[in-house]
This record gives structure tokens, sequence and C-alpha cells, in this order.
């Protein structure tokens, strides 16, 4: 297998022109500055100056703001979340290695960080405001952002990177039905509680909040709270030991401290471009996982926790007792989400995912894992079919194996054909075949 050569990230700056004021207070404008290495204040002054500066004049020329800039040993990536404030993330390229790294999936990274960030702390500007002070802000943006640019996988980006969507766990009806009755018999004894989220293992299986804060949270707790508990427990997804007794994985192992349960600012529900506030806490037992988003007006004391925990650790084990016993062997190792798939043979790889709902069902990392070329050349054909209603591409990669993308409306399925010396027809047959296996017929029509 070829080997890929690794990009880096070189620098992450955050910054808002707006507020330097005169000439000479050039550095207020930097809210957030990163680089691999160590560079003086007037060398990242530059650095920043060259992104406004390309910032402004690309706008002289287009509508649409500045979002990559490609040289031969960089790729910049640029994202303006809101009015005044820029995101810049500037990726190295090895020698030889700019066909590896993919600028649609670069600046989902970057807007992936924005979109957690407000989830924690809320948009840039209200957050300014409301602390009314400059370091302040910047001490905000360095606690999350310093810790955070650690988790960017820049050398192992790939397609489900922009995805960044969710995977949903296929279950018969009575089941849902089970998880419904007890999620409401939940919310009607404990109200402070507003919004729920239940997953089993690491699959969703419902969700209250709207889908962005649905995507937000997922990614949270699948790339960031659920390794570190791997981590800390050294053990498969969570520690043996307290799978039997349940416990919250943000909050205190006993209730003699307080509890410091996160803060969060959702879309969901937000009035007058104000987002709501809730605390998250997050429960879990044996398989399951269980997001509480109480109401942060709400003054909850510990006997509310106590009596909470109580209430989960009697009933979660029942019912992850009853999704386990429902739940297909084959589906969670990747099937449809609405019902059990059968590959069409074990050479082929295919993504399927589905842009109103952010769902997806995915077997390119089934072993033997494949290139991560190929990931990225997925990315590419992403950026060219994305604003397309329609699509359907087929190429053949020069290590012989094929790549398929098809789109229809909001679905896009892409298929990787691995069987080396196929020729074209048959390849197109086997996309036919898996598009009829994985929709009956429904979402894409027969060639």
């Amino acid at each position: 297998m070829e080997k890929v050569p690794v990009p880096w990230l070189q620098n992450f700056i955050i910054f808002n022109p707006t507020l330097c004021i005169k000439e000479g207070q050039e550095e207020e404008k930097i809210l957030f500055y990163y680089c691999k290495d160590e560079k003086s204040d007037d060398a990242k002054i530059r650095q920043v100056g060259l992104c406004e500066g390309m910032i402004n004049f690309t706008n002289k020329f287009s509508n649409n703001t500045c979002e990559v800039l490609e040289t031969k040993r960089t790729r910049q990536v640029y994202f303006g979340p809101e009015p005044d404030f820029w995101m810049v993330l500037t990726v190295g390229v090895p020698e030889k290695g700019c066909r590896f790294v993919s600028n649609l999936t670069m600046r989902s990274l970057l807007i992936t960080s924005y979109n957690l960030f407000t989830l924690f702390y809320g948009p840039f500007t209200p957050l300014m405001n409301k602390l009314a002070d400059t370091p302040a802000f910047r001490a905000k943006l360095k606690r999350f952002f310093g810790p955070y640019r650690t988790t960017l996988k820049i050398g192992e980006s790939e397609i489900l990177d922009h995805v960044a969507g969710v995977q949903y766990l296929p279950i018969d009806p009575n089941t849902y039905l089970c998880c419904q009755r007890f999620l409401s018999s939940l919310q009607d004894r404990f109200s402070p509680v507003l919004y729920t989220m239940l997953l089993y293992k690491d699959k969703l299986i419902y969700s209250a909040l709207n889908k962005h804060d649905t995507k937000v949270l997922y990614h949270y707790l699948i790339n960031i709270l659920f390794p570190a508990h791997l981590e800390t427990s050294g053990m498969e997804f969570i520690s043996k030991s307290l799978q039997t007794m349940g416990r919250y994985l943000n909050g205190p192992d006993n209730f003699d401290e307080n509890i410091k349960a996160s803060r969060l600012h959702l879309t969901t529900d937000s009035k007058d471009g104000e987002l709501s506030q809730v605390f998250l806490l997050v429960y879990n037992n044996m398989d399951t996982t269980l997001c509480l988003m109480i109401d942060a007006t709400t003054s909850c004391t510990k006997t509310f926790y106590k009596t909470l925990h109580a209430f989960l650790s009697t009933n979660v084990p029942t019912l992850d007792n009853i999704v386990s016993k429902q739940v297909a062997p084959k589906a969670l190792s990747g099937g449809s989400s609405s019902h059990h798939v059968t590959p069409v043979n074990d050479n082929i790889r295919y993504l399927l995912y589905n842009y109103d709902n952010l769902a997806y069902v995915s077997t390119l990392h089934t072993p033997p894992l494949i290139s991560t070329a190929f990931m990225r050349t997925i990315s590419d054909i992403t950026a060219v079919i994305k604003d397309k209603r329609e699509a359907d591409i087929v190429i053949k990669t020069g290590s012989d194996i094929w790549i398929s993308a098809r789109k229809s409306k909001s679905r896009v399925l892409f298929s990787l054909i691995l069987q080396k010396n196929m020729h074209y027809i048959n390849v197109v047959e086997d996309v036919r075949r898996l598009s009829l296996n994985l929709f009956n017929k429904t979402y894409f029509c027969e060639y």
C-alpha cells in the first residue's frame, strides 16, 4: 500500500480586524494564535495581516468570501462565522503530498470547532459583549481552542470528518416505544429536564434537539467525551466495574461534591436569536448513555441529583436489556438506519449519507482498511457534487480501484469497488445492485 505523506497543523488563528482602532495596535485584533513554531509578536501580526489582506482582496472580485488559499507547501482555509470574526487554519503539506489534503475536509474541521465552541460558550459576539473585556474573551478562546486543536485529525482527516453526521441505531417499533415511554416518565417525574438524547453504544436512538444541536452534541460525545473515558478506564468503552452501577460521565463520582454540569447553548427553541441555555448531564449504565439537558434557570439541589441518579440506576439497566435483545448483531457493525442491509459482496465498501437528517451508514472502515488517499478522493468528489441535485460519477484510480458517487436530492451513496480487473459494466451493475439493496428502488432510479 502506498505510504501517505502526513500533513500537519501549522497555525490556527482567530482574529477580529475591528479591534485594531489605530495604527500600532495591530496585535489587538489577534484573539487566538497557535503556531507549530514559536513566533514573535511581529511575526504574528504579519501573518494575520496577510490573512486579512487576502480576505479583502478576494472580496473585491466576488460576493463570496475567501475559503481556501493553496500554495506549494501549505493549504490555508478561512471561515467567517460571524460579522468581523475570522478563523484561519493553515495546514503544512509535505513534498508531493498536496493531493492528500482535502480543502473541503479541512474547512469542515474548522467549522466543527466553531460549532463546538458555541455549544459550550455561545457565539463570539454576544460572549465578547457580555465579558466587556477583550483579554477575558481571549482567555475563553484559549481555554477551549488550546486543548481542542490537539484533537484535530489533520493527518487522518477524511470524508467522515466532512459529513460529521449521526449514526442511528436500527430498532423495531416496540423497542422504540419502550424508549419513548422511559423518557416520558423521566421528564414527567423530573420537570427540570427539558430535553433528552439516548444512545446505545455509539449510535443514536432518540434526540429531542433539532438536527444542528444533535449533530454537534453527538460529535462531542463520540469524538471527545467517550474517548476521554476510554483512556481513563483502560477498558472497552466504559470501565466494566462501572457498568453495573452507572455514573455521570461529566459529573462527580460521589454526591458529597458540588455537581459540575456543563452549560450548553442550544439553537433548539431559541428566541429572538438568543440561544437557550441548559445544563448537560451525561449518564452511562452498561451500553446505554443518556444525555439530560436541565433547565439552567432551575436551582437543582444535591437531593435532586441523588433522586435522579437512583431513578436512572433502577430503570436504565432494564432499558439497556430491552434494547440489547432487540438489536440485530450485524446492525451494530453497519446497517441501514431503517433496516438491516446485507452487503452485495466483501469487495464493496460504501458510505450512505442523508443531508436532510444528517444520518449516515458506512462500511468504509471495515477491514481490510482502505488507503487514506481513497478516502480523500471521496472528499474531492463531494466538493464537486455537494451543490448538485442529481449526480452520477464513476472513476477508476491508478491502483485499479473503482469509486462511484450517486446523488439524488438529499441522499448520496459512495461506493468503492475493491476487486481488481473489473470492467466498467460490472462496476455499474454492482453499484446498481447495492443501490437497490439499500433503498429498495425508493431513492434512486435504475440505470
